[in-house]
């Protein structure tokens, strides 16, 4: 009989693992996760918007000299003086 029970006690013991605490960490690190790609990609578009305004602010200069310079030729035709008239 005392050999049965030291035969069932040598036994190897398998630890029982809870799931439900795994998938829980499983969650945390997953939101983790989530959070830092987050922060990296906020970080990289703020990092390109100031390059970005710049190139839009440079544009819309170009943009606004070419229209002044537009309606520097315009002006004369409003006072009759414009060539389709002249014929």
């Amino acid at each position: 009989m005392i050999d049965g029970i030291l035969a069932a006690s040598k036994v190897a013991v398998v630890p029982k693992v809870a799931i439900v605490p795994l998938i829980i960490l499983a969650a945390y690190v997953f939101i983790f996760a989530l959070i830092i790609i987050c922060l990296i990609r906020v970080s990289t578009y703020f990092r390109t918007a100031g390059k970005e305004q710049k190139l839009i602010r440079m544009e819309l200069g170009k943009l606004a000299e070419e229209v002044h310079l537009l309606r520097q030729e315009l002006k004369p035709g409003k006072k009759g003086d414009s060539p389709t008239q002249q014929e």
